[in-house]
């Protein structure tokens, strides 16, 4: 149960990211594009503070010695995250009202 919750976090994040990008950026396929590679940095730097938090007091430690072990485990995290982020994107198009896809 304990990976639950952090799991289903993540995966509300991979959806609004890009849904909230998709508010501020203007419509067309590169800014599509654009928000494709924003949310990635966006979704990488967030999951990697995921795992800070979740190491607890831990974490300091951790980040102190190795960083790139947070790092990795971002990457590896993008496994869960990014095919929501990419459903997410899917999504934007339809709602556009200026540019057809």
């Amino acid at each position: 149960m304990t990976l639950v919750l952090p799991v289903l976090a993540l995966l509300v994040v991979a959806w609004l990211v890009p849904w909230g990008l998709g508010k501020l950026l203007p419509e067309g396929v590169g800014w599509l594009v654009a928000n494709g590679v924003i949310s990635s940095v966006l979704l990488a730097v967030l999951a990697g503070l995921g795992f800070v938090f979740l190491y607890g007091e831990a974490g300091g430690v951790v980040w102190r010695e190795a960083p790139w072990h947070f790092a990795v485990l971002s990457l590896r995290s993008a496994l869960i995250w990014g095919p929501m982020m990419v459903l997410s994107l899917a999504n934007l198009p339809r709602h556009w009202t200026t540019e057809t896809w």
